[in-house]
């Protein structure tokens, strides 16, 4: 079987998307059996290839072209087409329309549906014109969570029997037994403890002003706690910039910009709290990685993040600065809460993995060639 995948979605500076296409791909690739080969397809060199060159089943395809729609829409089906794939697998909501091959397709969220202020306009035109054909097109859905389903039936119409639930999974760096290094991290961002933390691309999406509003009412009851903010900065993230300025705390907020995945597990490990107030999500990966690091949560009760989190995190209302206030406070205050939700946690995550999510997808993608062959 040969089994296509559009690489061309992994950024240098990855964020969800680009980390479940890194980690199912390297996962599937030790999964894979002998008569199996594996096309990567990408537009540029995405640094992945380097890991997997090695690989005698792995075949990497790069055909230069500037720009990434253009040429998943018009060059890829014919490269499909020209190394005859069975099946090809496109984990960033939109596909080849215009090819014959079976396709499967990840579908993360619909935010861009549900929340569209969320966005800039470019990808709400982006995606409200390329994901129905792709969910339409494509032989299987993948939804990353049960949550997502859930909207994809709801907004899309589509039959439950096309989506298949597969969750995202957690890689053992992260864990809550400190490493050599982390002093080395925390000192590389110019990070203080202790801290609360939020992992995330600092877009409107992630509720990110709201975390300063509720961080606020707490500082005098917890002076010397800092927030860090850590990721890049996304679309309107000046909105945060200006919203520390205006309460006077650009000296109690640090803003890390993109962390390296070297040195991201320090983050978590030492922090007081992730504090998770996103607006929608589709899974959540900053919670559960917290959690594996031995780190308490505090996380919207909206959209997938109860399906992750489960009864090891604490809840907020995404709209509520008082309870969100409320929450930190409690898990700074109280040992004996936060050590409990450390060990929930810890429980918790360890029902995630990527190998898991690996297998089950490479079982759709054989059953899809299968169908395809019949």
């Amino acid at each position: 079987m040969r089994i296509g995948v559009d690489l061309s979605v992994i950024q240098s500076t990855k964020s969800g998307v680009d980390w479940y296409t890194h980690h199912v791909l390297k996962e599937m690739i030790n999964l894979l059996e002998p008569d199996e080969q594996l096309f990567l397809f990408s537009n540029r060199e995405t640094g992945f290839e380097r890991e997997v060159e090695a690989n005698r089943q792995v075949s990497v395809v790069r055909s230069r072209f500037r720009y990434q729609e253009p040429w998943r829409q018009l060059l890829l089906p014919l490269l499909l087409k020209r190394h005859q794939i069975d099946v090809c697998f496109f984990t960033n909501f939109v596909l080849s329309v215009a090819s014959s091959c079976p396709m499967v397709l990840t579908i993360h969220d619909l935010s861009f549906k549900i929340f569209p202020r969320t966005h800039s306009l470019r990808n709400v035109v982006w995606t409200r014109s390329l994901v129905p054909v792709s969910v339409r097109r494509s032989w299987r859905i993948i939804a990353v969570s049960n949550n997502t389903k859930l909207d994809l039936i709801r907004l899309m119409n589509l039959n439950s029997s096309k989506v298949e639930v597969i969750h995202e999974g957690v890689t053992g760096e992260f864990r809550p037994e400190p490493a050599a290094d982390d002093e080395e991290a925390l000192a590389h961002y110019g990070i203080v403890k202790p801290y609360v933390l939020f992992v995330g691309t600092l877009e409107p999406r992630k509720n990110i002003n709201l975390l300063i509003k509720g961080f606020d009412k707490i500082t005098e009851k917890h002076p010397d706690v800092h927030l860090v903010l850590a990721g890049r900065r996304g679309w309107m993230a000046q909105a945060i910039f200006d919203e520390l300025e205006r309460r006077d705390l650009l000296g109690k907020v640090h803003i890390t910009g993109y962390v390296r995945e070297h040195y991201l597990p320090a983050l978590y490990r030492h922090s007081s709290a992730l504090i998770y107030p996103s607006l929608y999500e589709g899974f959540g990966l900053p919670p559960l990685e917290a959690m594996a690091s031995g780190t308490p949560v505090i996380v919207s009760k909206g959209s997938s993040l109860p399906e992750v989190v489960g009864d090891a995190g604490l809840y907020v209302n995404p709209l509520d600065a008082d309870e969100l206030a409320n929450k930190m406070d409690m898990v700074l205050s109280d040992a004996g809460l936060a050590d409990g939700l450390r060990a929930k946690g810890l429980e918790r995550a360890g029902q995630f993995s990527w190998q898991g999510a690996a297998e089950k997808t490479l079982e759709i993608l054989r059953q899809a060639a299968r169908a395809r062959n019949k």
